[in-house]
This record gives structure tokens, C-alpha cells and sequence, in this order.
């Protein structure tokens, strides 16, 4: 079976600990925390693989090997050896998994060239029996020898394309290329590469060439341009986007500690304004209600004093009681007067008096006790409020110093820090554009098109429905409904479901149905005995599936999809299966595969990817 097997990956260096994953020969499940290095892995594989370049995380600094073990078609075994920052590939005919001294036995280009055999993709392409197979570049019948590149996107995917509406089939989302994408599915479906065209490009084509040359290098100089030349090269860049990314990240933990406290003194703020505000409505009614009280102790003291005058008239009135005449009490004449009649009267008025002005006395008694106890609420509430007073003033000044002198300087270095990324992502951008503008340039001078021929021949009818029956019977496997027929469009290189494009669905599904299509090629290819990688690579193929009607408060990964899913790579697929995940795999996958739990807790039985305290604080001159 012309197919490749991942061994191991290991990243090594001076006085580090090795950081490494040995792949099973059937399943290997990694999964666990966010930044833990899970798809680092991702990267990292297809970095050894020719990628042109690998974003260092900082944990992976100090690093200066990274070592890829791979098993060839004819069962024997080599260590790929490259530098974080190489662009070569040293090859060593063993399986090494620690740091190497010694000379390699062979030393290729990481990049692909159709004029030279000394780089990876010829070497992998030979050894899995398509260097040399041709692929078309356009509907004139251009043809070019096919890059492992070009297979890799269709058994490594990563987290970003797994759920992108970019069919599984193109490597873009760009027009440029979708020929070539579609057609390297057909080779590998088919088993063969194109038609070589033996004729020299014509005249025309070569003009039309060098028109599509000169306007490139146009371009390219435009962009060069506009590149600052005191930011550096595209590594210094990088480096320079990591720290600034590392200084964003501690400064916006600051920000968020700075913040909550200033929030925290607002609010302590509002809060006495309230209670400010409560006191001084409450004084306030206090000294309306002894407004009143006083009114009313006046009105008391009136009554006692009227009181007391008419018991001193009662008391006069006695002199006269006994002689003939009017009565002095009620003016009556002699003869309606009774004998007696004058005591009785002065006694029964010295009592009512008596009676009413106990009376009196007892509420002005019971005012005074009232005046008294707001009159000592008055007191507490008039401490309170300067208590209160002194606590705002004090609550203003803090508010004040953390805004002036924490707030204002962390926001200040944000947005200094968010220019120079700007300006950072600007110039890696530029970079990033000139290095596909160059690419395409040197497309164009090493592609041998040829205007005259004929356009490729499409995929036979029934090699494309074989591929859609195992796209299905994949599908069907891991129990992922699909509601209609499942089959491979060849000229818009889209996968269906139903009348319905991938694209058309949600991300969940189209993480799922981008697996599937991968998957399915895979297994075709191997049981068709076609050359294939022999591998697959699925970053994040179930996190965010839902079962159709499912509510967003349901559990995102159904079960069936999850254990069959897992179930089917190990018992039914064919080659090879890397799958990178956050969730747990169902239970017992880990006593039939390689199973990798990556975590953030230093006392956990594995770290991450790399060992607890890799990674190195940065100095303050590193940060400047």
C-alpha cells in the first residue's frame, strides 16, 4: 500500500525537556484545555511536512530541533529534522526521537520545485508513488507536476478550514488554484495523473506569460514599497507580534484589576451619595416634627396657664358665695337658688379643673419624651451624615487617584500597544502578499501550459459515485443524519447533502461533513490501493456539532455522533487518524488508542504539549 505513517513528533533542545507525541498506528485522540499546545501539534506537523513557516508559541522557545518520525511504504523508517525557523529538511534513515549531533544522510529543500528532486515533496511524492503525476492548472489543457501540498490540505485540516465554507476539496477560497485542487482529487480518485502534453508552450503563450510576469513584478515592487524598512524582516516581525501580543494579554489582566477596583469605588461612591441623600431627608423631617412638637408643647403650656387662671377665679369667687343676691357662679336670682348650692358648685369646678390639668400635664410628659428622642436622632443622624460626607470625599479621591494615575495610563498603553500591532499586522500582511505574488510569479515561470490542448477530462461517472456511496456510508456510520442524498459535485468541487451545498450549513455540520469527505477519500484511496498520505490530521472535527432541532441549551455533542465517530476510525478506517479535540473521547478509546490529555494545571499528569515551565518569562529588554 503506497501510504505514509506518523511515528512521532518531538520537539528537543539544549538542556530542555523533550516535548513529544508517539502516534498510534490506527488512532491517536488529544485533547483537553485551550492553549494548551493542542493545535500547535496541528501546526507543527504540517510544518514538517513543507509549510513555510511555524508561528512559535512561547512555551515552544529554547526549541532548536523539531524531529518527525515517519514509517515509509516500503516499512522502513526516517527522522525528519528541521530548525524553527529552517527552511531545509535533514533526513536520517532511523527513528531518532532526541536531540541529533550528528550529520544527516540526506538534506532536502522544505520547498517544492518541479526543477530539482532534492526537496521533501518530490521525496514523500516518489515514496508514495505519484512523483512525477501531472495535474491541470486551467480548462486549456495546462498541466504541472503535482506538489505534496496539494495533498496535504485533503488529509490535514486544521481547526480554522475544518469549519470554513471553503469546499474540503480547494486548498482557497480564491479562484487561482481550483483547478489544480479539483483536479488532485481526480488523481487520487482516479488513481493516475494527467495527460502530459508533449508539445512547446506557443509563442502567444509565452507573450501572455510574460505580460502576467511583468504585472507581478509590479505588484510585488508596490508592496515592497510600502514595507517600512526600520520594522525589520519578516522573522524580527513575528517575534515582534508575539511580544506585543504577550504585553497586550498582561496589560489587559492589569486593565481588568484596575478596572474592577474602579468600579468597586464608583459604586462605593453611589452608595454613600444614597445614603447622603437618606440622611439628610431624614434631618430634615426630624426637624419638621420638632417644628410641630414645639408648636404643640406651646399649645400645652397655653392650656396649663388658662388652667391655672381659672382655678385663681374659682378661688375669689369664694369670698362671695353666701351672700344674698344674683348667684356669682350662674347669675341666678334668690328665689331660684338652692341652700348650699354655692360650695357644692366651687368644689365640683376646683375638680374638673383639677382633673383637666393632670390631663394637660400628662401629655406635655409624654411630648417631652418624644422631643427628646428626636431631638437624640437628630444628634445620630447629623454624625452620620458627616461620617457619610467624609467617606464621599474620601471614596472622590480615590476615584480620582485610580483614574489618573492606573486607569489613564493602562488605557494609554493599550491603545499605544494596539497601533504597533496594527502597524505590525500592516507589514506582516504586506509581507504575507509579496510572498504569494512571488509565488504565483514562480508558477508561472515553471508551469508548462499549453493553450492549445484540450480540457481535461472529467472524473468517470462511476469512480464519482463510488466516492459519494463511501462519503454516505461514512456519514451512516457515525449516525449524523442527512435528509437526502449525499454525492461530490466535480465541477464546483462542492460536497451536498440533499439539494443543499456544505456551505450552506451550519459550522457544526460543516466541521462534520468536511471530515467525512476527508475520511471517505482516505478510505477509498486505500481500499482502491490508489496512492494517499496514508494519514489524516482532523483538528476539531465534533466541538461544535448539534443534532439537528437541537436547542442551544442541549448537550452540543451528541453521544451516537461522538462514539461512532471514534468507533469508526478505530475498527472500520483503513489508515491512519490523528483528531484533536477539547472534549473528552468516550469511555474506553483510551485502552485501543493513543490518548493525550493536555492540561493547564502544573500538577497534572501531563502539562500541555510542552512540559510544565517551558516556557521562560520574557526580560524587560526581551519586552522593549
Amino acid at each position: 500500500m503506497n501510504s505514509l505513517r506518523l511515528l512521532h513528533l518531538t520537539f528537543a533542545g539544549s538542556g530542555r525537556e523533550n516535548a513529544q507525541i508517539v502516534f498510534d498506528p490506527r488512532l491517536t485522540v488529544v485533547y483537553g484545555a485551550s492553549d494548551s499546545g493542542k493545535s500547535f501539534v496541528t501546526e507543527s506537523i504540517d510544518y514538517m511536512l513543507g509549510a513555510r513557516k511555524l508561528n512559535i508559541i512561547p512555551e515552544a522557545e529554547g526549541y532548536s530541533q523539531i524531529l518527525l518520525g515517519l514509517a515509509l511504504p516500503d516499512d522502513s523508517i526516517v527522522t525528519l529534522m528541521r530548525g524553527p525557523t529552517s527552511s531545509r529538511i535533514h533526513m536520517f534513515n532511523e527513528d531518532i526521537r532526541s536531540l541529533i549531533y550528528r550529520a544527516p544522510d540526506l538534506s532536502l529543500s522544505a520547498q517544492h520545485s518541479a526543477r530539482s528532486s532534492k526537496n521533501l515533496s518530490r521525496y514523500l511524492l516518489e515514496r508514495i508513488g505519484l512523483d512525477g503525476a501531472l495535474i491541470s492548472t486551467n480548462t486549456t489543457g495546462g498541466t504541472k507536476l503535482l506538489n505534496f501540498r496539494d495533498l496535504l490540505h485533503l488529509c490535514l485540516v486544521n481547526e480554522t478550514r475544518m469549519i470554513s465554507k471553503v469546499s474540503p476539496a480547494l486548498r482557497t477560497s480564491g479562484t487561482s488554484g481550483q483547478t489544480a485542487s479539483r483536479s488532485t482529487v481526480k488523481v487520487l480518485l482516479t488513481g493516475r495523473g494527467e495527460s502530459e502534453n508533449g508539445s512547446r508552450p506557443t509563442a502567444g503563450q509565452r507573450r501572455l506569460h510574460k505580460g502576467k510576469i511583468v504585472l507581478l513584478d509590479e505588484l510585488i515592487l508596490n508592496a515592497q514599497h510600502k514595507l517600512d524598512p526600520s520594522s525589520g524582516n519578516q522573522t524580527e516581525l513575528i517575534e515582534r507580534l508575539r511580544r506585543v501580543l504577550e504585553h497586550q494579554d498582561t496589560g489587559a489582566v492589569s486593565l481588568r484589576e484596575v478596572s474592577t477596583r474602579y468600579a468597586q469605588a464608583t459604586a462605593r461612591r453611589a452608595h454613600l451619595s444614597v445614603e447622603l441623600a437618606q440622611r439628610t431627608q431624614r434631618r430634615a423631617e426630624i426637624n419638621d416634627l420638632l417644628g410641630r412638637f414645639g408648636l404643640l408643647q406651646r399649645q400645652y403650656d397655653s392650656d396649663l396657664a388658662r388652667l391655672a387662671m381659672v382655678t385663681e377665679a374659682s378661688s375669689l369667687l369664694a369670698y362671695f358665695i353666701g351672700e344674698q343676691g344674683h348667684c356669682v357662679l350662674c347669675g341666678a336670682d334668690p328665689e331660684h337658688q338652692r341652700a348650699g348650692r354655692e360650695e357644692q358648685e366651687t368644689t365640683e369646678l376646683h375638680a374638673a379643673v383639677e382633673v383637666e390639668s393632670a390631663k394637660t400635664h400628662q401629655l406635655l410628659s409624654d411630648l417631652h419624651v418624644t422631643i427628646e428622642g428626636l431631638e437624640e436622632q437628630r444628634r445620630e443622624i447629623t454624625e452620620q451624615y458627616r461620617n457619610s460626607l467624609a467617606a464621599t470625599e474620601t471614596a472622590d479621591r480615590e476615584i480620582a487617584r485610580i483614574e489618573q494615575e492606573e486607569l489613564q495610563p493602562l488605557q494609554s498603553t493599550a491603545a499605544d500597544l494596539m497601533t504597533v500591532r496594527s502597524k505590525v499586522e500592516r507589514e506582516l500582511g504586506l509581507h504575507t502578499r509579496i510572498q504569494e505574488l512571488e509565488d504565483v510569479r514562480a508558477g508561472l515561470v515553471a508551469d508548462g501550459s499549453l493553450p492549445n490542448g484540450q480540457p481535461s477530462d472529467s472524473i468517470p461517472a462511476s469512480v464519482v459515485a463510488g466516492f459519494d456511496r463511501t462519503i454516505a456510508r461514512t456519514l451512516q456510520s457515525w449516525q449524523v443524519p442527512t435528509r437526502g442524498d449525499v454525492f461530490y459535485d466535480q465541477h464546483t468541487a462542492e460536497l451536498f447533502v440533499g439539494d443543499r451545498p456544505r456551505a450552506g450549513h451550519g459550522k457544526g455540520m460543516r466541521a462534520v461533513l468536511h471530515s467525512a469527505f476527508v475520511v471517505a477519500l482516505a478510505e477509498y484511496c486505500l481500499h482502491k490501493e490508489h496512492s494517499h498520505p496514508g494519514f489524516l490530521v482532523l483538528d476539531s472535527p465534533l466541538l461544535t456539532y448539534r443534532e439537528p432541532g437541537a436547542s442551544s441549551g442541549d448537550d452540543p455533542l451528541p453521544a451516537s455522533v461522538t462514539d461512532n465517530f471514534y468507533q469508526d476510525l478505530l475498527h472500520r478506517f483503513s489508515g491512519q487518524a490523528v483528531v484533536i479535540e477539547n472534549d473528552d473521547p468516550p469511555a474506553g478509546i483510551e485502552e485501543q488508542a493513543h490518548v493525550y490529555m493536555f492540561s493547564r494545571d502544573p500538577d497534572a499528569q501531563r502539562f500541555g504539549f510542552f512540559p510544565a515551565g517551558s516556557h521562560q518569562t520574557l526580560s524587560s529588554e526581551d519586552r522593549s
